[in-house]
């Protein structure tokens, strides 16, 4: 018995030793939405005139949260929304939609939103929107962070009475995503990033929607994962993409609903199954002591 207690704490102070104190989780996405416009078939942009009506609005979220404590702000209209930051990440530019690199050891939620442009041609400039979102989210220890980016508009417009149209939509976009977890043990941590783009068309008459466009490069693909036990990094990095889409013919007289949605996501979970690497010693420290205590006794 005896020696069982010297082997057990021998063993439990060399874990204690060996075991790291914190283990790292990082979670990563992007989404930038460049030149969106509604052009005719032959790719000129629809303008102003074309339309009898022609209005909606927007508005634009980012949030991020650290072990309870968080920073949303849901601001309307185009433009920027500060970025909302939760804990120690370094001081990053406002607008900055391109992957960095985890600061190691740093524990933080964070995300980002920009919009400018307009869908169609306007005395204000020609047609061109941009839409970018961005979410980070890590631990360097036990715990939970988030980050949250996007945005949503509606806009309802009419053609001018009598004048049926075929509508295209067409944007480039960049997209990435990362998801990251060390291979230590001494935490169980799990790291998961996606991203979401939809476009939809409905007919105002009839509730009947007309077109919905939802490419898989920019929803499904986008989502990556790792978990404690897979350790390593997974990410979705495709580069800039062109898309295209034909909405169809839409009828002159007719009242449309447009409406866009965006989204960019990171999560990231710590916890801690087993002591800390000083619970540990003094376990150990305490077998030892028995062990001692017990040979007394023997003499």
């Amino acid at each position: 018995m005896l020696n069982a207690l010297v082997g057990a704490a021998i063993a439990l102070t060399a874990i204690a030793t060996a075991a790291p104190a914190r283990a790292e989780a990082f979670a990563q996405s992007i989404l930038v939405i460049d030149n969106l416009r509604l052009t005719r078939a032959n790719g000129t942009p629809f303008r102003g005139v074309d339309f009898a009506a022609f209005s909606g609005g927007s508005a634009g979220y980012a949030g991020s949260g650290l072990n309870g404590q968080f920073a949303n702000l849901l601001q309307a209209g185009s433009g920027d929304v500060p970025q909302q930051v939760v804990g120690a990440l370094p001081p990053r530019p406002e607008n900055s939609f391109l992957p960095f690199a985890h600061p190691a050891g740093a524990s933080y939620g964070a995300a980002d939103q920009f919009m400018t442009g307009e869908l169609i041609t306007t005395a204000a400039g020609a047609a061109g929107a941009t839409l970018s979102s961005r979410a980070d989210a890590a631990l360097g220890a036990a715990g939970a962070a988030t980050g949250n980016a996007g945005m949503a508009s509606a806009t309802t417009f009419l053609f001018e009475l009598g004048a049926d149209e075929l509508m295209t939509i067409s944007f480039d976009a960049f997209a990435f995503s990362a998801a990251s977890v060390d291979g230590a043990q001494s935490q169980q941590n799990s790291a998961s990033a996606q991203l979401a783009w939809t476009i939809s068309v409905l007919d105002v008459t009839n509730g009947a929607v007309v077109f919905t466009f939802q490419p898989e490069e920019l929803n499904a693909m986008s989502h990556v994962g790792r978990a404690t036990g897979l350790a390593g990094t997974s990410s979705y990095d495709p580069g800039w993409m062109a898309f295209s889409a034909t909405v169809g013919a839409l009828s002159g007289g007719t009242a449309y609903h447009l409406s866009i949605s965006q989204s960019a996501a990171a999560s990231v979970l710590g916890a801690q199954p087993m002591p800390e690497p000083g619970t540990l010693s003094a376990i150990g420290a305490g077998l030892l002591a028995m062990a001692a205590l017990g040979r007394r006794r023997r003499r």
